[in-house]
């Protein structure tokens, strides 16, 4: 019976506790911290995505010389 009520009291304690927690954490929506500082992420993906639009637009001709390398098939060095 005291066990009982030991595990009782411990799980209203720890229910207590997260639920305390729980509803501190609320009312605030936004992040501790500035919030005016610049994206450097966005500036790079964007610098990248630009240059990759490029190179995409650009016609590149492939010819059996630049295509690919051809190395001897043989174990000897």
């Amino acid at each position: 019976m005291t066990t009982a009520f030991v595990l009782v009291a411990l799980l209203a304690l720890l229910v207590y506790g997260l639920d305390r927690n729980h509803t501190a954490d609320r009312p605030t929506t936004r992040l501790a911290g500035s919030t005016d500082v610049e994206d450097r992420d966005l500036v790079r993906v964007t610098a990248e995505l630009r240059v990759a639009d490029r190179r995409a637009t650009r016609v590149e001709r492939v010819s059996a010389r630049t295509a690919t390398t051809v190395r001897p098939a043989s174990a000897t060095r």
